[in-house]
């Protein structure tokens, strides 16, 4: 088989790929928000993109799965009802980045299935993209008044930028290393079953 021609056959996989995981992580996202309401307000999403990035760079073992993950999901959220969705797509996108290029650092095809790589990649994805999102929210002035009401509620006064972010980031932190966790149970009981 010519680089070409195995060149197109793994590109064609990608897309196909990323369809299906995309629709996954959206379907999976949807379901639970649709059955907690707004316990959660979406942030389970997190936890759903960082599964659905773990299986598919695991099922690829092929750098840039990840990524077209990211871009085909992020033009999907586009449509979601929500205030300033326009930033999901930079956020994904941040997220699908991070985690792909964490991965190619050694053997791709070794650390897409590698617990600890998993792990960290999946946690440095959700960083990446609360920081986007977060200031992207900071940038349009958003004024997060419910958050802010809420952690009052809990006690923390005058919580500022730094307490937003630090909220954001940590939510997302924790969504995503659940996500991982998630992701390296099922790559590891689809090992199985082959």
């Amino acid at each position: 088989m010519s680089g070409i021609t195995r060149n197109k056959i793994i590109s064609t996989q990608m897309i196909a790929h990323a369809a299906i995981f995309s629709a996954l992580y959206l379907v999976l996202s949807y379901s639970s928000s649709t059955i907690f309401g707004p316990l959660f307000r979406g942030s389970e999403a997190h936890c759903f993109r960082a599964m659905t990035m773990a299986l598919i760079a695991a099922r690829l073992a092929y750098p840039g799965g990840p990524v077209i993950m990211s871009v085909v999901s992020g033009l999907l959220l586009l449509f979601v009802p929500a205030p300033a969705a326009f930033l999901y797509l930079p956020g994904t996108i941040g997220a699908g980045v991070s985690y792909d290029y964490f991965l190619r650092k050694g053997n791709y095809k070794i650390n897409c299935s590698n617990p600890s790589k998993i792990v960290i990649g999946s946690v440095l994805s959700g960083i990446v993209e609360s920081l986007i999102v977060t200031a992207g929210l900071f940038a349009i002035g958003f004024n997060f008044t419910e958050l802010i009401t809420g952690l009052n509620q809990l006690g923390f006064e005058s919580i500022g930028i730094i307490g937003i972010l630090t909220f954001s980031i940590s939510k997302n932190v924790i969504l995503s290393l659940v996500g991982g966790l998630l992701g390296i149970f099922f790559i590891k009981n689809l090992k199985k079953s082959i």
